[in-house]
Parts: structure tokens; C-alpha cells; sequence
């Protein structure tokens, strides 16, 4: 009975002790703030685990070491770009004034008719005058596409400003329609542009009107043969369309080749052109400065003098028949010429006495290259073999070897020349002296006070007398040095025009090796690069060829500043790669042979 009591009585106090720890415990949790529980989900793990990285430090990289100053590091292909203007083309436009003696106005310079200006990109310019058998006859005109299959409804442009004069959307029947416009120039001369095989429809012109230069006049439509231009220049037939075709040379009867004609007129009109002569179907090669009226050069295997005053010329030594390397030696005043049997001819200036003063035959087949020699005598050099004459004519010495010549300059008494022989030499050759070697390099050369420049392949050298070795100045990028060039500067320090696979840039050195300043002109100037000096400043050669058309552009430099002034654009739509050239005459001029197109005389404009 009492131990029920007591079971009763410690279970109660339990009950009570219970019951007191649940009220404090209650008590506790309403004395903390009221917070809304927040939700976190977690995020889902991507497909692949991202690495996490371990607690060791982060290795920072080794940083490039830069080369020291001997030689100069390589450059970087991110070299500042030049500062280029000047627009040959923009002093050349004007828009056509209305009068009772030009009613249409007078050209300012021609277009081409597809793809304005210069049709750059297009295929064409290249068939006039060729004969085709399947007519008997000369084509007299030029075929134009925009592409083969894919012509047919490409907007054809008018040339140049001038008076429609034909207009026929049938005007060939089932070869399409006609166009015929007449341009007329300032001296009242004129010449057609016509424009055949067009798309009926678009044939909305009418005679009597006018154009300007860049309208468009009509669409290409479709001929019996494939969808394409038929573009002529001439100067007869304004009111007929003719034929397209002629029973003899069209050149006879009155009609041009027309993306000769309309490269001469856009180059003969830029500021500081004299002349311009009509290009020729043979290689054209400069060989000097005859005097101070005329100059020579080889055309073909013909030796010529062009008149400086007015693009006219006249054949000399007409009895040789084949002239292939000329020289003209200011001391003694000598015209010496090579045949392709290997007889060397030496002749007095002027040509008055067309007999040879001397002649020599060393019975050694091939073409030589043709030296001055700094006391009046004549190095002939061929790829085996070397002869050196005197101004008389008695030969000096012979010399076998790997004469593959590179480069030459006359430089005071020496004659210094760089071959490719054994990876590239340079020579000295010092009055009637056989060869001494001066550096084991080649390249291009430029002289400059007493110091000799060589532009190799890897980079830039500099060689006085005296020293036993060139020292490089420069590392270049390799590149191509036929794509670049070296000349001495006023100062007697160097430019340098250089080209590799990433960069082409202009590069000017102090006269004690020192880099002055390094451009770019990627992007800016196209083709190879050649330089010059006219009337004591450096000039920039460039002679872009894209294998359907060709230019040949010039650039004036200002060395101080890094600034190029573009001042004459020439072209052709008959490119000859590596017959493009620029020879300065007189010191203050220069002739300009665009390879495929014309001889131009210019004097570069202050």
C-alpha cells in the first residue's frame, strides 16, 4: 500500500518537473526575434565537375626575355602605322560645265565601264585586237564580266562625261543592244566609248543626251554567246554600230585599245605628268641618261633613244640586231652594248660615228650584266664568270666562279657588288683590282659617307673600310628583300622598306646605326616596294600587280615626320610582272615604265 503511494507520488513529481522545463524552454524561444525561415536550394552541379584548385600558390609565368640592343630585337608585327595622304585622283575630277562649243562638257578623266573606277577585281581588258578564227577576223573591242555565267543584268557605267550619240536597245539584233557615246577633251579632239551586247529593256538612253562619268546607262544582257561586256574606244562610226570585228588590224582603221586609252588619259592628266607614250607589245628595260635631252632604253632586243621633251624616239645602232644588255658610262662618255652571242661593243657618245671604239669577244655564250668600272672601264659579269676591260678596251683579268649578281653600286672608287653565291658575298672591286670579299652576306646595297649598307635577308649590316666584318644593326623578321629595297639618305643615314609574312614597314636609321624611326604601311601602300632619291628627297615606289591589272604608284617621303604623300597612280590591264620600273633622269625626274602599259615622264610636284 505505501509503495503504491510512492510509485503514485514519484510519478506525479516527475509529471511537474516535465512540465516546468517545457514552460521555460517555451518561454526561451518567444523571447527571440520573429524571422522568416529563407529557403536555400542548392545548385546543380554541371555536367562536368569544374576542377577545384589546390591550396599551393598559382605559378605566375616566366615573363619573355627582351633580346639585348646587339643586335636590335626583331620587330613586333604591331609597328605604328605610317601617316598617308594625298589623292592623285581627287585633283583630276571636276563635273562637266555646259556650253555652246562642249555641250555635254569635256572629259576630266575616264572610268572604267564595269565596277567604277578601276574594275580592279573584274576579269576583261585583254582580248582587243587578237584574231579569231572562228570570224576570220580582229576583235575591236575588250570582253568584260562581272563572272562567268553570272553577268546578265550587272549595271554597265559611261566612262567618262559625254553625248550619247547611238542608242538602240536592238541595235546588234540578236546580239543585244548599243551604245555610243562621244567624249571630247579641251584642244576639240574626241574619241568614242561604246557599249554592246546590252539588255534591251535597260537601253532608256536616247541620242542627244548627256552623261556624266560614272551614270549608269545600261544593263549586260544576253548575246548569243555567254552574258558579257563588249567595250570599244575609237575615233570613227559615231552613229553605227558596226561589227565588233574587222578584216585587219583595228588599230589602222580608227580604233584604240581601250584600257590603254583610258590608263594613258587618267595618267597624263595627274599634276606633274609631261608626257605620256603609247605602251608597246615588248619588254621595255632602262639603260641611262644619253644626255640631257634624251634617254636609252632596250625595247625588245632594240636599242632607243626616247626624247625627254616630248615621248618621240629614234633607233640606235640600228645595224645591230640584237642588242641585250646596254650600259652608259658617264666616265669616259661610253655606250656599251652586249649581243646575245656574247660580243661586247664599246661606241663614243654622242652616236655620231657608229663605229665601235673598241670591241671585245671572250667566245663566252650567254647575256652579261653590264658595271661601271670607277676608272672609266667595264666589268661584264656572268653567272660563271667575270671580265674586266679597261676604257681602251684591253682586258684586265677574267675570273671563273658563282657570279650570280644581286645588287651593284658605284660607290666614289670602289665598285662594290653582292651575290648569292655561298648564301650571299659582298664584293669591292677598286680600279683594275680582281674582286676582294668585304662581308660574307648579300643583299641589297646603299652607300652613305664612308659606310656601305647591306639590306639581307635577316636583317640590316653596316660595313666601313677597315673593318674586318659587317656588324648587324638591325634583326629583321625573314622575309623577301625583292619585296623591299635600301637608299641613303641626305644625312647619310639609310631608309629601309621591308616585307615579311606578318608586316611591311619603312624603317630610318641615324648615320651611326641608330634606329630614327619603324612604320607600318600594311594596308596602306600595295606591292613591292622600291626607293629613290629626286632632287635629294626619298620617294617610295609601289608596284602592285593582281594578274588582271597592274599599278605602279608614287609616294613622296617626308623622313623627318614618317609621312608618305601619294602623288601619281599609273596602271595597265596587261600586266608584265617585274617590267615596271622607275629611273631617275637629271636628277630632278623621273621615267616611269608601268610594265604592259605606258612610258610616262614626270616631275614630282613640290
Amino acid at each position: 500500500m505505501q509503495t503504491r503511494q510512492f510509485m503514485r507520488l514519484l510519478g506525479f513529481s516527475i509529471l511537474i518537473l516535465c512540465v516546468t522545463i517545457l514552460i521555460g524552454c517555451s518561454q526561451e524561444t518567444a523571447s527571440q526575434p520573429d524571422v522568416t525561415p529563407v529557403i536555400v536550394l542548392p545548385t546543380p552541379l554541371p555536367a562536368t565537375p569544374t576542377r577545384i584548385p589546390t591550396a599551393s600558390p598559382t605559378v605566375t609565368p616566366t615573363p619573355t626575355m627582351t633580346p639585348t640592343p646587339s643586335p636590335t630585337p626583331t620587330p613586333t608585327p604591331t609597328a605604328m602605322p605610317l601617316t598617308v595622304s594625298g589623292n592623285p585622283r581627287s585633283a583630276q575630277l571636276a563635273t562637266p560645265e555646259y556650253n555652246s562649243t562642249f555641250p555635254c562638257g569635256v572629259v576630266d578623266v575616264f572610268d572604267f565601264p564595269l565596277d567604277p573606277p578601276d574594275a580592279a577585281s573584274l576579269s576583261g581588258g585583254s582580248d582587243f585586237g587578237i584574231f579569231r578564227s572562228r570570224y576570220d577576223k580582229y576583235h575591236a573591242g575588250e570582253d568584260w564580266w562581272y563572272g562567268r555565267g553570272s553577268s546578265f543584268g550587272k549595271p554597265v557605267y559611261a566612262i567618262g562625261h559625254g553625248l550619247v550619240t547611238y542608242a538602240q536597245p536592238e541595235g546588234w539584233g540578236r546580239d543585244k543592244g548599243v551604245i555610243i557615246v562621244q567624249h571630247s577633251y579641251n584642244d576639240g579632239s574626241q574619241v568614242l566609248s561604246f557599249y554592246g551586247h546590252l539588255d534591251p529593256p535597260s537601253v532608256t538612253l536616247t541620242a542627244g543626251e548627256c552623261v556624266q562619268r560614272g551614270d549608269k546607262i545600261a544593263e549586260i544582257g544576253r548575246p548569243r554567246t555567254s552574258p558579257h561586256l563588249h567595250f570599244e574606244m575609237r575615233t570613227q562610226s559615231p552613229w553605227a554600230p558596226l561589227t565588233g570585228y574587222w578584216e585587219e588590224d583595228p588599230t589602222t582603221v580608227g580604233w584604240l585599245a581601250p584600257s590603254q586609252t583610258i590608263w594613258e588619259q587618267r595618267i597624263i592628266t595627274q599634276p606633274g605628268v609631261q608626257w605620256t607614250r603609247a605602251f608597246t607589245t615588248t619588254e621595255t628595260r632602262t639603260v641611262g641618261v644619253l644626255s640631257d635631252n634624251e634617254f636609252a632604253v632596250i625595247e625588245g632586243n632594240q636599242l632607243r633613244a626616247v626624247d625627254l621633251a616630248d615621248g618621240s624616239d629614234r633607233v640606235l645602232l640600228p645595224e645591230m640586231e640584237s642588242v641585250r644588255a646596254a650600259l652608259v658610262h658617264d666616265k669616259p662618255h661610253l655606250m656599251v652594248v652586249a649581243d646575245r652571242y656574247g660580243q661586247i661593243s664599246a661606241f663614243s657618245l654622242p652616236l655620231e660615228n657608229t663605229t665601235p671604239a673598241w670591241t671585245a669577244d671572250l667566245g663566252k655564250s650567254g647575256v652579261p650584266n653590264l658595271l661601271p668600272l670607277a676608272d672609266g672601264g667595264v666589268l661584264a659579269v656572268w653567272r660563271t664568270e667575270m671580265a674586266a676591260f679597261s676604257a681602251e678596251g684591253d682586258l684586265l683579268w677574267r675570273q671563273s666562279g658563282e657570279w650570280r649578281l644581286l645588287d651593284w653600286i658605284l660607290h666614289d672608287d670602289t665598285l662594290f657588288l653582292s651575290t648569292v653565291t655561298d648564301g650571299g658575298t659582298v664584293w669591292a672591286l677598286r680600279g683594275a683590282d680582281r674582286p676582294e670579299i668585304v662581308a660574307a652576306i648579300g643583299g641589297k646595297l646603299a652607300a652613305a659617307g664612308d659606310v656601305l649598307w647591306v639590306y639581307a635577308m635577316e636583317g640590316v649590316y653596316r660595313w666601313q673600310d677597315g673593318v674586318d666584318s659587317a656588324e648587324m644593326i638591325k634583326a629583321l623578321p625573314t622575309g623577301s628583300i625583292q619585296r623591299g629595297d635600301i637608299i641613303a639618305l641626305p644625312d647619310n643615314g639609310i631608309l629601309l622598306a621591308h616585307a615579311d609574312s606578318r608586316d611591311q614597314r619603312l624603317l630610318a636609321f641615324h648615320e651611326d646605326g641608330s634606329l630614327f624611326w619603324e612604320r607600318s604601311y600594311a594596308g596602306l601602300v600595295d606591292g613591292d616596294v622600291s626607293l629613290t632619291i629626286v632632287g635629294g628627297a626619298p620617294y617610295v615606289i609601289a608596284n602592285a600587280n593582281s594578274g588582271s591589272s597592274g599599278e605602279l604608284k608614287v609616294y613622296a617621303v617626308d623622313w623627318q615626320t614618317a609621312a608618305l604623300r601619294h602623288i601619281f597612280t599609273g596602271g595597265t590591264r596587261s600586266p608584265r610582272p617585274g617590267q615596271s620600273w622607275a629611273q631617275v633622269v637629271n636628277g630632278s625626274d623621273l621615267l616611269l615604265n608601268i610594265g604592259g602599259g605606258p612610258l610616262a615622264f614626270f616631275t614630282p610636284p613640290e
